[in-house]
This record gives C-alpha cells, structure tokens and sequence, in this order.
C-alpha cells in the first residue's frame, strides 16, 4: 500500500511539471507577440513586419510632417497635360545654383532651381509644335499647386503645302462661358487643292493641350459639311462640302488657362497640315502659390528641362539689379521701315550686326525686353486693330498672346517676366491692361473714358507701372499697383510729361517733353518727380528714351529729317548715332542677356 502511494505521489509531480512546462511555453509567444519581441525569428515574422513598420512609418510622417513649412518641398513635371492626362516626367532635382532667380530676387535666391532630364526615347517631337509643361510644385503648408508653361520645338515644320485649313472655332477672341462648357466646338473648314475632283482630304484629328501622339486625343471631326461658300471662292463645286466639325465637353478644364486645340489633317495623298488655336474659360485662374520658369532644350534622346521656382510668399517685390552682372549679349531692339513696312530690328551697341527679327505683311511696333534679354514682346497690326506677340530674342518662336476685337499696344514686362502690362483702346480711350506673360488672365488697371491713360513702364523690381494720363497738351505721369491700386501722380505738373521709363534701380524717370523752343527732347527727373533736368537739345527733336540694364546708357530717336537711333551716356554726355538707313528708325529698347 505504501508502495502504491509513493508511485501515486511521483506521477502527480511529474503531471504537474508536465503542465507547468506546457503552460509556460504557450505564454512565452503570447506574451512575445504582444510586445513585439525582437526575438521572434519565424518565417511569419520576416513577413509581416515589413508591412507593420511601412505602415508605422507613413502614420508617423502624417503625423509628424511641419505643415508649417512654407518652402517648396518637391517639383514633378508632366507633358501636355495636367496630372490625370499628361505624360509623367518625372521629379525634377531641386534646390540647385539659379543666377536668373538672383538677377531679379537677390543673391538670396541664387539655390532656387530645379533641373530634370526626361528620356524621350520613343517620342517624336514634331518641329514648330508646341507643347504644354505642367510643373507641379509641393509646398508642406499649402498643398501641390501647378504652373503651365509652354514650349516650342525648334526646326521648320513639314508640311503639305497645297492643304488649306481655316480653323474658326472655338474663338480665341471669345471667352467660353460656363453654360457652354457642355458643348465646345471646334469647327472650320479644309482642303487639298491638289486634288479637284474632290476636297482630297481623308481625316480631321482633333487633340487638346499638345499635338498628336502627347496631347488628350479629342476624336475624329466630323468631315464633309456643307461649305458653298469655299467651293465658290475656289470656283470649285467639288469643295461645297469642305466642313469639318467636333463638339467636346470641357467642363472638366479650369478657367482663366488658354488652352491649346490641335487640329491634324491628313490628306488621300498620305501628307499631312495641322493648325492651333486656342480657347478660354470665361472666369479667373486659381492663384499660384509659386513663381516658376522654366528653360527646354530638345535633345537627340532627352528633353532638358531647366528653370527655378519660389514660394510666391517670399517674393512680393524684387532687388535693384547689380550694376556689376556680366552680360554675354548687348543688343539694341528697334523699329525700322527700311524693308518697306515696319519691322523690328536689333543691332550691336556700336550699330554693326544688323538683324531682321520680324518680315510679315503689316506694321510691327514698340518692342519691350524681358528681363532676362531672352524674349521680346511687341505690338502687330493683325487686320483692322493691333494684337500683342512674342518671341524669341532671335526671333524665332513667334506667337500671338492677345485675341482681343480692340487695339491692343505698347507692351512692357513686369520686372520678373511674369506679366506684361499694356494699353488698349476701349471706351473712346486708352486704357492701362496687365495680364500674364503667356496672355492668360487679362485685367484693367484705369479707367477714366475720354482720357488716354498708355504708355505703361514697369517698375525694375517692384509689382507697379509708370504711365502717361491726361489730354493732348496736357499729359502727366502716373503710377499704378499692378492690382489697380496705389493710383497716383508723380510727375509735378507745368509742361508735358511724356512716355516715362524707370532707370534700372528706379531712382529716375526719363521722359519727353517740348523744351523752350517748343520742340521734343528727352528729360531726367528724381522718381519722385523732382530735380528736371534736360538731356538733349538737337534741332531734329528726340524722342522715346530708355536705359541700357547696367544703367550706363540711354537710347532714344530724332524726330525730324527722319528718324535715327541714338546713344548717350544717361547724363546725356557722348551722344552718338548709330543708324543711318532710308526711311525712319525709332523705338529703341536695350536687350542684355547675362553671362551663363
């Protein structure tokens, strides 16, 4: 009996120790788990925690990001189109060495720019298409916001020559009212006069934003509508029905942006034309939170994209620019009619190396520099009424950026290149007009109806324009905020006070006036209107004066005995003339580019 409990007695304890053992080892990885051991070795584990630390890490950032932070965090670049429809370049390296940004900021924001090269292998970049960049800035405080910029491609387009389009709508003049955004058409007419039998044309493609192979692909227009009144100016019944038409809805695009149509004709003969236009949602753009430029170089394989970009914020106005900045390029920009019509010009300092920039039928006038020496705004007899243009400092790259039914002239660019302001004709006046510098998001500065209020010039570095206001015979200058604002006199009154231009650190005015003889020569005057002194004195007259960018010279034309270019020093000592061509030079404007 005693045996019996003895054996009894040890298995109980061997049970126990048994369980023990059990139990301590299912609390081991319970208690393993939930504090997340670093020990857990499984195949499980290599799994899952991956997983739980990405997550851990994105609940962190959220939570920890500075939405304070007003600096620009990252660029991303698209092609032809915005996020949801452009081609993706990619995100661009950002906060590299920018002397354009330092130019007109200070040396503050000399590390402001942003660079990205995109392998275009496999895109064909058609020569003379123009393309839309959308640069998508991040900023912690804001949010993502996007500036569009557009691009040309350089060469000469290839054509089909004996194809005719007319493109007649949408109506650039016209903006796109927000009832109408259901139903835009894009309509006109086409022809290949090589064929007569018939209008020889096979398909209209339509595309939005960029041409075809990157932009939104719109459809097939509709071809063959009735157009009697192309076969009778052709005297050809067989292009009667030469119409082509396509409705699209545009209720998903932003107002205040133009908006670049494509339209791509291929003829039976396998060639091929397209024609743009463009169209604008009636209503103002979104404000931008950031100033942005951008540069592209078309290479073999890549397109470079170059350019620099700023919190808005930080920006308001800029710095006098540095009288020491190295310049590359010294040019004069001027108006001749040596060809026939007027044109515009540009030569070296000294009058050699002269350059026909603009050939078209019609009148070309009063050109304006960027700031930068690389772009030249000026104003163009289109028709009946006058359009603003630009282009390149070499002239290539033309385009019209004003579709407006009145005259529209005397373009002058805003010290950072971001806006122009100009005149135009309205209400029996002139009136003063700012919109950006790609024609987008007109606005009017003055109104004042039976006074001409023109002649803007824009402030070296500051958001304002200078400009002439008054009745013939009595014309004083004027100063304006480029919201409207700030509207007041400068000049002191007691004789004309015409056509003013800042000097590059905005401490003088020049303008014209009729000295004591009665006839026109060029003045000085402190920026407040004080201190007049006259420049010139020559029997011939001189007229519209401006100052070189170092602020060492001025420029200016005679009036009499036709008109010639003219250089001085900007105390008005060493003049000398630099053309001598038949016919009337005039409207002269320096173009500096800064050394690379």
């Amino acid at each position: 009996m005693k045996t019996i409990i003895i054996i009894l007695s040890a298995l109980f304890i061997i049970a126990v120790i048994f369980f023990g053992i059990i139990l301590i080892r299912q609390a081991i990885p319970r208690n393993e788990e939930a504090s997340g051991s670093v020990f857990e070795t499984t195949e499980e584990a290599e799994t899952t925690m991956p997983a739980i630390t990405e997550q851990t890490a994105e609940e962190t950032t959220a939570e920890t990001e500075d939405v304070t932070d007003e600096n620009i965090n990252k660029i991303e670049l698209y092609l032809d189109g915005d996020r949801n429809t452009g081609i993706y370049m990619g995100q661009a390296e950002y906060g590299l060495e920018s002397s354009d940004a330092a130019i007109i900021y200070g040396p503050d924001f000399d590390g402001f720019g942003y660079s990205l090269s995109f392998d275009s292998t496999g895109y064909e970049f058609e020569p003379q298409t123009v393309h839309s960049l959308y640069i998508y800035t991040y900023i912690p405080a804001y949010g993502w916001d996007y500036t569009r910029k557009q691009l040309t491609v350089p060469g000469s387009a290839d054509f089909e020559e004996t194809i005719q389009i007319s493109l007649e709508g949408p109506n650039p003049a016209k903006v796109i009212e927000e009832g109408q955004l259901g139903e835009v058409y894009v309509k006109g007419w086409t022809a290949d006069l090589a064929y007569s039998d018939n209008t020889g044309i096979e398909r209209v493609d339509i595309y939005l934003e960029g041409p075809r192979n990157f932009g939104r692909f719109l459809g097939q227009a509709e071809y063959g509508i009735e157009r009697t009144d192309v076969g009778n100016a052709y005297g050809n019944a067989n292009y009667n029905n030469s119409g082509f038409m396509l409705k699209f809805d545009a209720s998903d695009l932003e107002p205040g942006i133009n908006y670049l149509v494509y339209v791509y004709v291929y003829s039976k003969s396998g060639g091929f034309k397209y024609s743009m236009t463009t169209f604008t949602i009636q209503g103002d753009a979104e404000p931008k939170n950031t100033v942005v430029e951008a540069e592209a170089e078309f290479k073999r394989r890549t397109l470079e994209i170059n350019g620099w970009a700023i919190n808005k914020k930080f920006i308001e106005e800029g710095v006098p620019r540095s009288l020491d900045i190295e310049y590359s390029t010294k040019k004069i920009v001027f108006v001749s009619n040596q060809a026939g019509n007027r044109d515009i010009f540009s030569m070296n300092l000294d009058g050699s190396g002269l350059e026909q920039l603009t050939t078209k039928a019609g009148d070309d006038m009063y050109p304006s520099i960027s700031p930068d020496g690389k772009k030249i705004a000026w104003s163009a007899v289109m028709g009946n009424t006058w359009q603003i243009f630009t282009m390149n400092w070499d002239g290539s790259d033309k385009k019209q950026i004003t579709n407006i039914p009145s005259r529209c002239g005397y373009p002058s660019w805003s010290f950072d290149g971001r806006h122009i302001f100009f005149e135009l004709y309205i209400d029996e006046s002139w009136e003063i007009y700012v919109m950006e510098s790609d024609g987008a998001n007109v606005k009017r500065l003055t109104s004042n109806p039976g006074v001409d209020n023109w002649h803007p010039s824009a402030h070296p570095f500051k958001n304002i324009t200078l400009y002439e206001s008054g009745h013939s015979g009595s014309e004083e200058i004027w100063q304006i905020d480029i919201d409207g604002g700030n509207n007041a006199q400068i000049s002191p009154g007691g004789r004309n006070f015409r056509v003013p231009r800042y000097s590059i650190d905005g401490k003088k005015i020049a303008f014209m006036s009729a000295d004591s003889n009665g006839k026109e020569q060029i003045f000085i005057m402190e920026s407040d209107g004080s201190n007049i002194l006259q420049l010139t004195d020559t029997p011939d007259q001189a007229r519209l004066p401006s100052f070189s960018p170092d602020n060492r010279y001025m420029a200016f034309n005679t009036k009499d005995g036709g008109s010639e270019i003219f250089i001085m020093n900007i105390d008005g000592s060493d003049k000398k003339q630099l053309t001598n061509f038949p016919g009337e030079d005039e409207v002269a404007v320096f173009m500096y580019q800064a050394s690379e």
